[in-house]
């Protein structure tokens, strides 16, 4: 089989975790399928997309994307990334350059075919840009595609009309792929409640390969990991309120031995360490910024348990990092992790329950370390790791090309 992949984001030098879970889910295809030669659809998906947010956040990515080139790289025997330059901005500005867009992905798709033959099916990720990219490609080659939603809220504001409706560049990719995917549970509720085929439900994967089970030696302080963007949606501030919670119930002597490391980067961050401060959580927690992917597994394996208090996931890659690496987790029912965390694996809250929260925190702190790590890794490969996902891809690509040669 041969498979073009467009996603909508990708890591780049500036902000490397953006889209990594996109990368990883086309590595593992290539891996644990040989036979098959995958592309990958690049524009400068990162460092091209010209807005004033992105520019205060990062103005290095747009001389980055400027010195961008076309090009190939092999990234394994079977697994290219074809790269055609485009800038591109917000739609609702001179539409946001699609056409330049369209046009790099169609030069991407010929180069593909010329090195691997005949492309058998499209997979977009996220509607847009990625969706409608595949959706006109698909119009002009006759190359089905499929289309898998990550968007979380959805629809991004900037997606929905006045009236409540999707816009168009939204609402016709996932209306006319020969099969979409949601992540969530609730995100796939969410696109049917607005009169469109409900997705098929695929979770992302991890690549179990580059996590580890390691239990800490005894004794240490009890160490909590969070991951996250520093933004609204993340919920730091109902997790920083509920440890000044837990502490404040937690006998003087054994605070000294609770420890809270919390990563990530982002518009909130100093506000949320002008929090802690005022909450005189300085002494136990360690704020480490943003983390490179290989710095983020270490902490996922040396902490006891992995804590993120979301308002909205639309899945939740970091909880099943934190299975793979054998660690319980504490998670809200926020649209993602219902359908990752178990009694087997953690604790799920409500949104925004402080008590609950802090009281999970206390649970965890007394009854962490008696979770079988061994198990937790076990059943999150079986579920989320590289064979069980791609094997569930495959099915969905199988059904497509079935359903194009009947209708031929």
């Amino acid at each position: 089989m041969n498979l073009f992949i467009i996603p909508s984001w990708y890591p780049h030098r500036c902000f490397p975790w953006e889209g990594s879970f996109l990368a990883e889910q086309a590595g593992a295809i290539a891996a644990t399928q040989p036979d098959w030669r995958v592309g990958l659809s690049l524009w400068g998906q990162g460092e091209g997309f010209v807005s004033t947010a992105h520019l205060l956040r990062s103005p290095r990515c747009l001389f980055d994307a400027l010195a961008l080139r076309p090009g190939e790289r092999s990234l394994a025997p079977n697994l290219v990334e074809f790269m055609t330059p485009a800038l591109w901005w917000p739609e609702r500005a001179l539409g946001g350059n699609r056409a330049t867009l369209l046009a790099a992905n169609r030069r991407n798709l010929e180069r593909a075919t010329a090195r691997f033959g005949p492309v058998d099916v499209l997979h977009a990720h996220v509607s847009y840009p990625a969706g409608w990219l595949a959706m006109k490609l698909s119009a002009e080659s006759g190359i089905p595609y499929v289309l898998t939603e990550h968007m979380g809220p959805f629809p991004l504001p900037v997606y929905a009309r006045r009236d409540g409706r999707l816009k168009d560049i939204l609402r016709e990719p996932l209306e006319r792929a020969a099969a979409s995917i949601a992540v969530g549970p609730m995100l796939a509720r969410t696109i049917a409640d607005f009169g469109l085929p409900e997705p098929e439900l695929i979770p992302n994967l991890v690549d179990e390969r580059l996590y580890r089970s390691e239990a800490a030696p005894d004794p240490r302080p009890f160490t909590f990991f969070t991951l996250c963007a520093m933004d609204p949606l993340k919920g730091v501030s109902d997790l920083l309120k509920s440890v000044a919670r837990f502490l404040g119930d937690l006998p003087e002597r054994d605070r000294p031995g609770v420890r809270f490391r919390i990563a990530g980067d982002g518009p909130l961050l100093a506000r949320h360490r002008r929090e802690a401060r005022d909450l005189r959580l300085d002494s136990c927690i360690t704020w480490l910024g943003p983390l490179p992917r290989e710095r983020a597994r270490e902490e996922f394996a040396c902490c006891d348990c992995f804590v993120l208090t979301s308002r909205h996931e639309s899945f939740g890659v970091v909880f099943v990092e934190a299975g793979a690496s054998g660690k319980p987790v504490i998670a809200t029912r926020c649209g993602g992790p219902e359908t990752i965390v178990t009694p087997e694996n953690g604790v799920l809250l409500g949104v925004g329950d402080l008590e609950g929260i802090a009281g999970a925190l206390r649970f965890m702190f007394e009854n962490g370390r008696n979770y079988d790590a061994e198990r937790i890794r076990r059943q999150t490969v079986e579920r989320y790791g590289r064979e069980a996902v791609v094997s569930r891809l495959e099915a969905v690509y199988r059904r497509v090309l079935e359903a194009r040669r009947g209708g031929r």
